[in-house]
């Protein structure tokens, strides 16, 4: 293992914090993609572990590159406040804007949604008018077989008290006030 002068170490911290504010910037990228499609918890949570892993990478090959891939606390604590110097200067800029463009985004999507799904809303509430119509026929024709039905069935006078006294016989219907195949009994 070999040691480093005191200058080589400031550089790899400076290094370092470059390498954390370049990862901050990652991160308000990933976070643009994940705004601008959703808000849910679990997608924030997915890219969180995205933007992590990319983060260990990240921290991997840049330790690679630098400092032979040996490990250095003082390396890890720049990343740190690289990343934490991003946030509190560029990155509450990057916030509003970010927010900003995500609205502008939503609303040309809102815009394109509405010109393609137009002629979509037409032609269903067409067809709804097309349904509104048959059901309004439906329902007249249907009220109008329920009349005629029960008409039917008063010309028939032939009903299940007076079919049972037709089979047993025109005796036992004569006694209980029916009536005689079918014919209706005159009241005088």
């Amino acid at each position: 293992m070999y040691s480093f002068e005191q200058s080589e170490q400031l550089k790899l911290f400076l290094l370092s914090l470059g390498a954390g504010f370049a990862l901050g910037i990652v991160y308000d990228i990933l976070r643009t993609i994940r705004l601008t499609f959703t808000k849910s918890k679990k997608v924030i949570f997915v890219f969180d572990i995205i933007y992590f892993i990319f983060f260990g990478l990240g921290t991997f090959i840049f330790f690679l590159a630098t400092n032979k891939g040996e490990f250095r606390s003082y390396m890890i604590l720049g990343e740190i406040v690289g990343w934490i110097f991003y946030y509190l200067s560029l990155g509450l800029a990057a916030k509003s804007f970010t927010e900003t463009f995500v609205e502008t985004i939503h609303a040309i999507f809102k815009f394109i949604f509405k010109i393609i799904s137009a002629p979509f809303l037409l032609i269903f509430k067409g067809v709804l008018k097309i349904k509104e119509f048959f059901s309004e026929i439906y329902r007249k024709v249907s009220k109008k077989m329920q009349k005629n039905c029960k008409k039917d069935l008063q010309k028939l006078r032939l009903y299940v008290y007076n079919l049972l006294g037709i089979l047993r016989g025109n005796e036992l219907s004569k006694k209980k006030g029916g009536y005689n195949n079918g014919e209706q009994k005159k009241n005088s």
